[in-house]
């Protein structure tokens, strides 16, 4: 990679990271459902070109904008409003080894054993972060996120097999296609929409622009074109930055503890997916590597 490549490669986790932190504030006030709509409202605005054609089947496309975008943002942002910063940025990790699983039960890719102890390892390291002081009250926080993950996974091969759309104009669309699916359940189970709009705080408005344009679009765009213009190995292990500054900026900002179990769980997720990410066999099926095992939002 060229070294300004490398400066760049840099932001998407660090505006990942910072979304999830500096976002919270969003999330607890305007509720999680309705702030993700929100989110996949500005995206959709901003990225779909209506003059471009759809080329993906439709019945693909409302299957990836419910299990890739609508279900697993409102998985994971709703336990991401239960938990510390600095777990919610570990835990959503988990999208790496989900999408590998996912990938291989498609027939994708072939899950090799290399591949196969790097997902063991990254839940062995989960599990420790679940079961380390501190973390039952938000167990079902963490839950959440790792259902989130999951769904996730499931969107992306769904997306590598059918899809038939450049990467912009595929967000575009499920991102329009999930704002309404996420309005309908938030007015079924959330409550007070107008009236956490009209007091919600400059932080908290802050907090939906930067899940939206930050955490969402730019880091979107710039990962993509940095995966147009390297190899999916040089590109990828730069996500693993994204726990580590969730770690920094929970610290940092929010006055977190980091305890010996999680930092021991964190050593064996990361490590894990060091493992996962190491190029073995090209894949089976798919479109090109930059429509996979891209990190969730």
């Amino acid at each position: 990679m060229k070294p300004v490549h490398i400066l760049i490669a840099v932001l998407p986790p660090l505006l990942w990271a910072a979304g999830y932190s500096f976002g919270k504030g969003a999330l607890v006030h305007f509720q999680p459902l309705f702030t993700t709509a929100m989110m996949y409202a500005i995206a959709g605005t901003t990225l779909f070109r209506p003059g471009s054609p759809i080329l993906t089947p439709w019945r693909w496309l409302i299957l990836i904008s419910v299990l890739g975008c609508g279900l697993q943002s409102a998985l994971i942002f709703s336990g991401v409003a239960l938990v510390d910063t600095s777990l919610a940025n570990l835990v959503v990790q988990a999208q790496v080894p989900f999408a590998i699983i996912a990938a291989s039960l498609f027939g994708l890719e072939k899950l090799s054993p290399f591949r196969m102890i790097g997902v063991a390892v990254s839940i062995l390291g989960i599990a420790v972060v679940l079961g380390s002081p501190g973390s039952g009250s938000s167990l079902s926080g963490l839950l959440l996120i790792l259902s989130g993950t999951a769904s996730w996974g499931l969107g992306q091969a769904l997306i590598r097999r059918y899809s038939r759309d450049d990467t912009r104009q595929l967000i575009g669309v499920t991102s329009l296609m999930a704002t309404p699916q996420l309005l309908i359940v938030s007015f079924a189970v959330e409550r007070n929409h107008l009236h956490l709009l009209a007091t919600g705080s400059a932080y908290e408005w802050f907090g939906v622009a930067l899940l939206g344009f930050g955490s969402f679009v730019a880091a979107y765009l710039i990962w993509y074109w940095l995966l147009e213009r390297n190899r999916m190995d040089q590109v990828a292990p730069f996500a693993l930055l994204m726990p580590l500054l969730g770690m920094f900026i929970g610290v940092t900002f929010f006055d977190e503890t980091l305890t010996s179990g999680f930092l021991m769980g964190s050593i064996l997720v990361l490590f894990g997916l060091v493992i996962t990410l190491i190029p073995t066999a090209r894949p089976i099926l798919g479109t090109s590597d930059s429509q996979s095992e891209t990190p969730a939002t």
